[in-house]
């Protein structure tokens, strides 16, 4: 029996997404496939652990009195990951967030000069400076907005701690003007960010999301924060999937960050490979994996990763070239077969390249409306009937007797 498990992504990559959606995605793909046959989704909850469930959905043929054909587990493992950061307020959030960005904004600039082979590094640039504004405009919107709520309160202290600061003579600059600047600056600030929440669709929560996004992926790969955790909930629900499933093999469903989970349970750091995953795990579907963004901002991330898989996995890897975030295991921003892999390992991914918008559409108005960033989740439609990379997906696993 071939068996999923679908890991989605963090934030704004796994809102409004489950493994219903996921799954009926790739059941509409096998009925375009087969002429008269009728496929049926089912679905049922079950308890791999005391305290952890996971939703499981048969792919079932109708024409053969409901023989399973697939079946899909998900891995829930974003309130274990999230459930600090979560309680955090939106300002709080942007905080974090704007530390993080200027801690590492010194590697950003070094890989535009030295990329080692990182394709991209204007596009991390781009990244980080999206993330470096939304975290100064939420923050600086708090006291600009008081500073309009107060009555220029806040400036007049401000001219009181620069008279304290300041002893030489900067008499040129007076009261009057300083209070007029800032309170000129005030409301622009106000009003623009105003401005980006109204224009941007659910521009709020994409802020917090990318917040989130961003911190607790750090803490994970950079602190170790609820990886064993993280890690060892995901192998007992592959144990319990083994020790279930008849001569089950396991297959990776992966989107965004749930790449990097899966990748560190495949080929993981320091440990040797569990017994479970050198013996069922099959194969490994990346799709907008931040690969190489993680490799570039984290590089000792994929460093002594232990190769007993080797080539024995297959490998398929979906990019869009648009996609800021995503990967295509190249030297270059082309599309192309993959040129390199974990570096530990001959492994390569099979590249299958997706995509939705215009790849050279790109300008001063996409920026400023997160084109980049919202093509990272353009790889299906909201709607499970739309059209999506499973289609390219369905095909290779096809080809490759995976389903």
């Amino acid at each position: 029996m071939k068996i999923g498990i679908y890991i989605s992504g963090l934030g704004q990559s796994f809102v409004n997404e489950t493994v219903e959606k996921y799954s009926e995605r790739l059941m509409n793909e096998m009925s375009f496939h087969t002429n008269g046959v009728k496929y049926e989704i089912k679905t049922e909850q079950i308890n791999y652990s005391v305290d952890k469930s996971s939703t499981v959905v048969s792919i079932c043929n109708i024409n053969e009195q409901g023989k399973v054909v697939y079946k899909i587990y998900d891995y829930k493992y974003h309130e274990i990951l999230t459930e600090k950061f979560n309680t955090y307020s939106l300002i709080l959030k942007n905080l974090w967030l704007f530390l993080l960005v200027f801690k590492k904004f010194p590697l950003i600039i070094k890989r535009l000069f030295s990329p080692e082979s990182y394709n991209r590094p204007f596009q991390t640039l781009y990244v980080f400076l999206i993330f470096f504004i939304i975290a100064f405009s939420i923050l600086i919107t708090l006291p600009a907005t008081f500073d309009l709520i107060l009555n220029s309160k806040i400036s007049e202290a401000l001219w009181t701690i620069k008279n304290s600061i300041y002893h030489k003579d900067i008499s040129y600059i007076s009261q009057e003007y300083f209070e007029t600047v800032s309170k000129g600056v005030s409301p622009i600030i106000v009003s623009i960010i105003a401005l980006l929440l109204l224009l941007v669709p659910n521009a709020n929560i994409l802020i917090a999301n990318l917040a989130t996004e961003f911190v607790c992926a750090n803490d994970y790969m950079e602190h170790g924060v609820q990886r064993q955790l993280l890690q060892g909930n995901l192998e007992l629900l592959v144990d319990y999937i083994t020790e279930t499933e008849v001569d089950c093999k396991i297959h990776f469903h992966t989107y965004s960050f749930g790449s990097i989970l899966a990748i560190d349970y495949i080929y993981p750091y320091g440990n040797k490979v569990s017994k479970n995953a050198e013996v069922f795990c099959e194969a490994i579907i990346t799709i907008g994996t931040p690969f190489e963004f993680v490799k570039s901002y984290y590089p000792q991330f994929y460093k002594s990763r232990k190769p007993e898989l080797g080539d024995k996995l297959h490998w398929l890897n979906v990019y869009s070239i648009a996609d800021a975030l995503a990967t295509n295991f190249r030297n270059d921003s082309k599309i192309g077969e993959a040129e390199f892999g974990i570096e530990t390992t001959s492994i390569k991914p099979f590249n299958i390249n997706y995509e939705v918008a215009i790849i050279n559409k790109f300008g001063l108005w996409d920026f400023f409306m997160l084109h980049s960033m919202r093509v990272h989740s353009m790889y299906w439609d909201s709607k499970s009937e739309g059209q999506s990379c499973l289609r390219l997906v369905y095909d290779e696993m096809n080809r490759r007797n995976l389903i």
